[in-house]
């Protein structure tokens, strides 16, 4: 299959879903509301469960709204749902490194397709370590809150415990949708992309990290997704961290390749690593 066989408007419609995806996440706390920590603090004093923790170990409510109020007021982490962000962006890099080739030609964008491997594996790699020791420590703080009855579990409850796992839900549906979306448009632009293994792959796992997030909001109560939702942004943040890694190194070998190339007055045809395969057999402008 040749180069006059892909249908371009399909492909740029793939880079699209993915881009939306990828805003999707990052706009996701503005999407999603959650009450002000007073409304929080009153519903959690009224829960019947808190009523009798108190209960149990002679508490008086009135202590226990002072301890809450002292605490320093925060909504939900909602960690799980920007994590995304991670593994989206990697697959529009990706994306965007496959397509321009074919877009603009190899020409023009063969130094231009290393560097931006190389550049945004490092700024992904690092964002990705970054996420995961942020989801990390929520994730102890959390547990150790919730087990730490009374206060630490009324503390929590007040503070982490109004996830709202509705308007989560409904966002990780549209974002499975896009990524889905990308795989279908990605085949009708040209049948030979879903020969990539590599690309495949890291679908198929952006995919399966937004499924695993929304098993997780909803696989406990309510008032514990928060720290479901933690350690959905730990997993998501590490595979991604691997995936970054990888793909820094393709850009490294592909650059290297392209001045190797240009030493030796630049004959011959440029080829690119693509992820998982050589981008000499996976092209989809090559028969």
């Amino acid at each position: 299959m040749g180069l006059d066989d892909l249908r371009k408007p399909f492909l740029v419609a793939a880079l699209a879903a993915v881009a939306l995806a990828l805003l999707t996440c990052l706009g996701s706390g503005l999407l999603v509301s959650t009450p002000s920590f007073g409304e929080r603090v009153s519903g959690t004093l009224q829960n019947p469960a808190v009523v009798s923790l108190l209960d149990t170990f002679d508490v008086d409510p009135d202590d226990a709204r002072d301890s809450l109020d002292a605490t320093r007021p925060q909504d939900p982490p909602g960690l799980g749902i920007p994590a995304l962000a991670l593994t989206e962006g990697l697959l529009l890099l990706v994306l965007v490194i496959t397509a321009a080739p074919l877009l603009f030609g190899e020409r023009a964008t063969g130094t231009v397709t290393g560097v931006v491997s190389v550049v945004g594996g490092i700024v992904l790699l690092f964002a990705s370590i970054a996420t995961a020791i942020i989801a990390f420590t929520a994730l102890l703080l959390m547990v150790g809150l919730f087990l730490a009855a009374p206060f630490g579990t009324i503390a929590y409850l007040a503070l982490f415990g109004s996830f709202d796992t509705g308007p989560a839900a409904a966002l990780t549906s549209l974002v499975l949708a896009l990524t889905l979306g990308c795989l279908v448009l990605l085949g009708v632009a040209q049948q030979r992309f879903w020969t990539m293994k590599g690309l495949l792959l890291l679908l198929a796992t952006t995919a399966l990290l937004t499924f695993v997030t929304a098993l997780l909001h909803g696989l406990v109560p309510g008032f514990l997704a928060s720290i479901t939702d933690a350690l959905a942004a730990l997993v998501t943040a590490v595979v991604t961290a691997v995936w970054a890694l990888l793909t820094l190194i393709w850009g490294i070998v592909g650059a290297a390749r392209v001045l190797q190339v240009g030493r030796q007055g630049g004959a011959g045809r440029l080829t690119r690593p693509d992820v998982g395969e050589g981008a000499a057999r996976e092209r989809p402008d090559q028969r």
